[in-house]
């Protein structure tokens, strides 16, 4: 016999089905949760208010992240949750460190709170690079090829690099956060830059606000138990869950 689930353990089965098959009927979930198709319907209800899914005819359906925005219209997207989450991020460096900085809206953000002294960075971003060399900091720019979308250097050259270098702290940007897909992002080659920068660090931070949980891209480069989470929204039901695996932080 099947026992029905609390309301939050049928959330979180309902999301991980949907990542792992993109939709799924009415039917499905209830087989999957044990609980009626009028509860099941409520759930999605809540699931699609919160922007967790779609719901479509008969079921609901997840959007995985098969391509990626221009850098210019992910600037603009939670503009404000990127803020906090830069401002936690930068308040981590410490004197005297050499740091990796990821290409990516979230990072760009740490910019106007970066204030220590000594500092060496190495970044894969053609958009950092003027802010950080103005501040006076001493500046590394990986060589490779340009990804048009997104201002990162990319390829075998800055990957070759990044695996010669080790950093105190890095800070890396993502795509989606999902329970059980880890950390992703939809470009195989950006997912070399950033598992090779977590390697060779340190202190492995990943930057990504709420709108990211729930999600998965193409290309997995992190297990949630490789990096500490800094994000904005402590108080969801997934940051308690993934807490688990991993350290979560910033503003409660």
């Amino acid at each position: 016999m099947v026992i029905d689930m609390i309301t939050t353990q049928r959330y979180e089965a309902i999301l991980n089905f949907l990542n792992e098959n993109s939709n799924g009927t009415i039917n499905d979930f209830v087989k999957l949760t044990g609980t009626s198709s009028a509860t099941i319907r409520r759930d999605l209800t809540h699931l699609e208010d919160e922007g967790l899914l779609s719901r479509i005819h008969g079921g609901a359906t997840i959007d995985r992240i098969e391509s990626e925005a221009s850098y210019t219209d992910k600037a603009v997207r939670n503009l404000k949750d990127k803020i906090r989450i830069a401002k936690t991020a930068a308040a981590l460096i410490e004197d005297g460190d050499t740091l990796f900085i990821d290409a990516g809206t979230s990072t760009y953000e740490m910019l106007p709170f970066i204030n220590k002294k000594n500092l060496t960075i190495v970044t894969n971003s053609v958009t950092l690079i003027s802010s950080l060399v103005r501040d006076g900091h001493t500046v590394y720019l990986l060589g490779g090829k340009v990804k048009p979308t997104t201002y990162a250097i990319i390829g075998t050259e800055a990957v070759d690099k990044l695996n010669s270098l080790s950093f105190d702290k890095c800070f890396i940007g993502t795509n989606g956060i999902d329970s059980a897909h880890g950390y992703s992002t939809p470009d195989g080659e950006e997912a070399a830059i950033k598992w090779t920068a977590l390697k060779q660090s340190k202190a492995k931070y990943i930057l990504g606000d709420a709108s990211k949980f729930h999600k998965t891209a193409f290309v997995k480069f992190a297990a949630l138990g490789d990096a500490a989470l800094i994000t904005n929204d402590l108080k969801s039901e997934f940051v308690k869950k993934i807490g688990e695996e991993t350290n979560v932080i910033g503003e409660v």
